[in-house]
């Protein structure tokens, strides 16, 4: 699902489909980086991809983990 939100939805700049607007039900953050965009549509889906080794708990984001981490 994320990957076809990214490839389909968002696009990318060299192919000239590059929307920067989370158009997600009533949602209209608008970003101005492709990756800025990609993070914030993992606030809509239920992915948490990124699991802490010590607790296995679960998180959306990369970064999220990582703060968590710090907890240890």
């Amino acid at each position: 699902l994320y990957v076809h939100l990214t490839n389909d939805h968002v696009g990318r700049k060299s192919t000239n489909n590059l929307c920067l607007t989370c158009n997600w039900g009533s949602c209209s953050v608008v970003t101005v980086k492709r990756d800025h965009i990609t993070s914030h549509l993992r606030v809509h889906i239920p992915l948490k991809p990124h699991n802490c080794e010590i607790c296995q708990k679960s998180f959306k984001r990369p970064q999220d983990l990582k703060k968590h981490e710090k907890t240890h």
